[in-house]
């Protein structure tokens, strides 16, 4: 097994088939932050609210964001609203911004390179806790890369425990309850 590296800020945590917390059961996290005084800060990334930012609120001028769709971040904040993108450049280090405000997430979409979305609340985890996760084997640590694009939902996370960890594929194509088979 590959070593964690020290921080793992850009790098994706995907939830153990056998994580059956209602808030990270089959997700797929994006960490945006990560040290051992501070803790860890993520969204997920793969829990589609199935609306647009331009259906939400009428009386909030977004016009340029109308169309960026909306994700359940994680179970902090909910009442927040966080911008982020990304891009996959062919020859460099995939492109992540998180935190973006409405100027830049604006900015970012009249390029028309970055996948922008829009997270209602995040994940975060205190100095210490992820790094226990870890320990616990709750989490599998993929890289963030260009075979992310275009999968969304369980799809993203079931691809990415495939690829990472063929191992565990039977168990994340199980049922929930096999004895209703």
């Amino acid at each position: 097994m590959a070593r964690t590296p020290r921080t793992l800020a850009g790098w994706l945590l995907v939830s153990h088939p056998q994580l059956r917390d209602d808030h990270f059961r089959e997700t797929v996290v994006l960490l945006h932050s990560h040290d051992a005084q501070d803790g860890a800060l993520g969204v997920i990334i793969n829990r589609p609210l199935g609306r647009e930012l331009g259906q939400v609120d009428a009386a909030v001028d977004l016009a340029p964001l109308d169309g960026v769709p909306l994700f359940e971040g994680g179970p902090v904040a909910t009442d927040r609203l966080a911008f982020g993108g990304w891009c996959f450049p062919a020859d460099a280090a995939p492109d992540v911004r998180f935190g973006l405000d409405q100027e830049e997430a604006v900015r970012l979409a009249a390029e028309g390179r970055f996948a922008l979305r829009a997270y209602v609340g995040y994940a975060g985890w205190s100095p210490g806790q992820l790094e226990n996760e870890l320990r616990m084997n709750a989490w599998v640590v993929c890289p963030f890369d260009g075979a992310c694009a275009g999968l969304e939902g369980v799809a993203l996370w079931k691809h990415l425990l495939a690829a990472h960890r063929p191992d565990l594929r039977l168990e994340a194509d199980s049922p929930e309850d096999p004895g209703l088979n």
